[in-house]
């Protein structure tokens, strides 16, 4: 079984990603995978179209929680057993080859080594739940921002790689779920390219 350190050094083209994203780590709720990941990479992406996020530094902005919350509503409607929390995915993606959280105290270390992507490095040790829990203000608190693979970041720009993306978290992750508000799917399908997925 391929270890963390050796799944970061692989990961630098779409394929990869895609097969990441296919496989996040999540919790099981009613036999149902948490949404919270995806609804937060999806969130992501749409602030990385629209050149919000122009760098792989992710910050938990009240732009980043807002677009999280029209991204749940969106796609889950008012969820009948999960509850709308960035602060859990933001904290839990740390467990995915492609995400790294930053300490306050490691800020001044990054700037120096911001041009090598953390997908090159050695095995980041795990954060742990900052005092105060899960909440915005003691994650803002405890992290000056989170960071993706510089080449996901790269990936992230393109449109079609986006739409592919966005596909498989929706298929995977927010099809199916339990809603007492079932948005309208047929919306966003229409809206997305026709695209070829290449090997």
């Amino acid at each position: 079984m391929m270890n963390n350190t050796a799944k970061k050094n692989r990961m630098n083209n779409l394929k990869d990603y895609i097969e990441a994203f296919s496989h996040l780590h999540t919790a099981r709720v009613k036999g149902r995978k948490a949404p919270h990941k995806a609804v937060l990479l999806l969130a992501i992406m749409d602030l990385v179209e629209s050149k919000v996020i122009c760098n792989p530094r992710i910050e938990l902005t009240d732009e980043l929680v807002r677009k999280f919350n029209s991204v749940w509503k969106r796609y889950l409607g008012e969820s009948s057993i999960f509850t709308p929390d960035i602060t859990k995915p933001y904290f839990h993606m740390q467990y995915e080859p492609f995400w790294n959280l930053v300490e306050k105290h490691d800020f001044g270390a990054l700037l120096v080594a911001e041009d090598k992507p953390w997908s090159m490095g050695e095995l980041v040790r795990k954060k742990s739940l900052p005092p105060g829990g899960y909440s915005v203000k003691s994650m803002r608190n405890a992290f000056e921002c989170a960071e993706i693979d510089k080449r996901l970041f790269e990936i992230m720009q393109n449109a079609d790689a986006r739409a592919m993306l966005r596909v498989i978290l929706i298929n995977e992750y927010l099809t199916n779920q339990p809603t007492r508000t079932m948005p309208d799917f047929n919306g966003w399908m229409m809206a997305l390219p026709l695209i070829a997925l290449v090997a």
